[in-house]
């Protein structure tokens, strides 16, 4: 684990643009770029993150948490995607391949992090972790192991998800695809997005309530259920939850 700090200059205008999308740093707040004032943002890259790991790196507050591929690890030089982001007083990120997201409980972690920065009080985190637990794994299975949810449906549709599952987590192109957490809160309110780099789908046909008879997006009828707001943006690859704290 290497701590680090990135300046402005260095930040891709592209991961820029994501990461204000994403906090709301828009033109009102100067952008991303002239919002920092040349500010470093406080970051962790890891290598083969683990639970262990990502709980000290949460535990250096830094807003910016990256494990890095294996193509970035060792290459020298920091100077793939994930170089930085605007600080933020009441937020952070993660960044996680989705082989070792798919081994953790992201859920669990995102929680108990905002649980020790005082966002989450127990009476709260149930529900929004059962949320969230729904909004990553529909990311990591249906995002970026592209296995359709109608899959089951099938005959012989639990062994054909297990199978599809073993060969999408054995492509290293598609297990180094990334998962991306991002969390920001006021007083009153919590934001989660989870970012997924698969083919997306359109979010206009999800069905509106268990009674519609649709065989894919059940989970989103179950998130609206949890969350206070469910949004859908980039095609399908971002989900927004919004909570009341």
């Amino acid at each position: 684990m290497r701590p680090f700090s990135v300046v402005r200059d260095r930040v891709p205008a592209d991961i820029a643009a994501r990461v204000a999308a994403r906090f709301g740093l828009g033109a009102a707040s100067g952008g991303v770029v002239g919002g920092i004032d040349g500010r470093a943002a406080a970051a962790v890259l890891l290598a083969q993150a683990d639970r262990d790991l990502l709980r000290s790196a949460f535990g250096l507050d830094s807003f910016l948490t990256v494990e890095l591929t294996e193509r970035e690890e060792g290459t020298g030089p920091i100077d793939a995607d994930w170089l930085g982001a605007p600080p933020m007083e009441r937020g952070f990120y993660l960044s996680l391949t989705t082989g070792t997201a798919y081994g953790l409980q992201c859920a669990v972690l995102v929680c108990d992090e905002l649980s020790r920065r005082g966002v989450l009080t127990p009476e709260r985190r149930g529900n929004i972790e059962l949320c969230l637990h729904e909004a990553i794994a529909n990311a990591i299975v249906h995002g970026n192991l592209g296995i359709p949810s109608a899959t089951k449906e099938q005959p012989e549709g639990y062994r054909l998800f297990s199978r599809l599952l073993r060969e999408r987590l054995g492509d290293g192109a598609v297990r180094q695809r990334r998962i991306d957490i991002f969390a920001r809160w006021t007083a009153d309110g919590l934001c989660i997005a989870v970012v997924d780099q698969g083919n997306g789908f359109d979010a206009a046909a999800l069905p509106q309530d268990t009674d519609s008879g649709a065989h894919s997006g059940r989970g989103f009828v179950f998130m609206r259920a949890l969350a206070r707001r469910i949004l859908v943006t980039d095609g399908g690859r971002c989900t927004l939850l919004q909570f009341d704290l």
